[in-house]
């Protein structure tokens, strides 16, 4: 049952990294900051103004958004779900210095656990909340995303900003792999 747990995540993180690499830059097995992360996806979207043509720009931004997919072998505690969140807020500033240019960033941090995660992580994990604005909005914010994957349990739980794309990271009944429910 256990090889059977493990070939789960495998194909789970498979699946994930297969959907991500459409839209980011994918990196598998990437350390971060000194945390290593399964899976590290980055997106930047460049947006503009122009007049009369697309050489006259009037302004231009960045939307920038990131995921962060890290595996958890056994049953995910409130610490490590806290541990996550922390790393997840102190890479901000390093991941995407504030700056005029980039209007918003996003990071998706998610935990994907084999064996479920206790009460109070969840609880926790449902409660988190991260919204910064830098120079008032001037040099734009960011927000996290946080979610927790159950394989065992094939449950989802997230925070409120989590829920916007939480449809994304729903578990197939039938093979364990990540999408929507067919």
């Amino acid at each position: 049952m256990e090889e059977n747990i493990t070939d789960k995540l495998e194909a789970y993180l498979k699946d994930l990294g297969e959907r991500y690499k459409y839209y980011y830059e994918v990196e598998r097995d990437k350390e971060i900051y000194g945390v290593k992360v399964d899976i590290f996806a980055k997106s930047s979207t460049e947006h503009f103004r122009q007049v009369l043509t697309k050489n006259i720009k009037i302004d231009k931004h960045y939307t920038k958004e990131y995921a962060m997919v890290k595996a958890l072998s056994g049953l995910g505690n409130k610490n490590e779900v806290k541990e996550f969140s922390q790393f997840l807020i102190s890479s901000i500033n390093k991941l995407s210095p504030p700056s005029v240019d980039t209007m918003s960033t996003i990071l998706n941090g998610i935990l994907v656990s084999t064996s479920g995660f206790s009460e109070e992580a969840i609880r926790f994990g449902e409660k988190f909340k991260f919204s910064r604005s830098f120079l008032l909005g001037i040099k734009g914010w960011c927000d996290i995303r946080l979610i927790l994957v159950d394989l065992k349990g094939k449950k989802l739980y997230s925070n409120k900003k989590g829920k916007e794309v939480l449809s994304a990271y729903k578990i197939k009944s039938k093979s364990g792999l990540g999408g929507d429910k067919t």
